[in-house]
């Protein structure tokens, strides 16, 4: 009478497959949530950083009363003859003076259109963008009488 004794290693090796697949499979979803949580974080930086530079564009474009050459003249860029200026931010939203070093464009946009109950009031939008994304946007008024 021969005893014949089943080897139990295959079961092991399936056992630890099965258990390799299931830690695979977890460490993925969390590294999608790490990589979602990330790219969260950058977006509201940007928003929050965005947000601040355009509120001071605001308020400066406020204190020049409306004058987008006393406005450029006191954040020290060059100044501009049309109705939009602007701002160039590179990506630590540091005030830039070259185009090309821009990561984020802060842009100061007069409104043109006077009507007879808006006379002495001075109107623009202040936009931030980064590329051709917008970010945020103001509207800004300022009477001028």
């Amino acid at each position: 009478m021969a005893v014949q004794r089943s080897s139990r290693s295959g079961l092991f090796l399936l056992e630890l497959m099965i258990v390799i697949l299931f830690f695979a499979v977890t460490s993925a979803i969390c590294m999608n949530l790490f990589v979602q949580a990330h790219l969260t974080s950058t977006a509201g930086s940007e928003l929050t950083a965005a947000v601040r530079e355009v509120q001071s564009a605001a308020e400066l474009f406020k204190a020049a009363d409306g004058d987008l050459k006393k406005l450029a003249e006191s954040l020290g860029v060059q100044p501009i003859d049309g109705p939009v200026l602007n701002l160039y931010y590179d990506k630590d939203w540091v005030l830039t003076k070259h185009m090309e070093d821009a990561v984020y464009t802060v842009s100061v946009v007069l409104d043109e259109i006077m009507t007879p109950d808006w006379q002495g009031c001075q109107k623009a939008q202040v936009i931030a963008r980064a590329e051709e994304a917008e970010i945020f946007r103001v509207p800004v008024k300022k009477y001028v009488g």
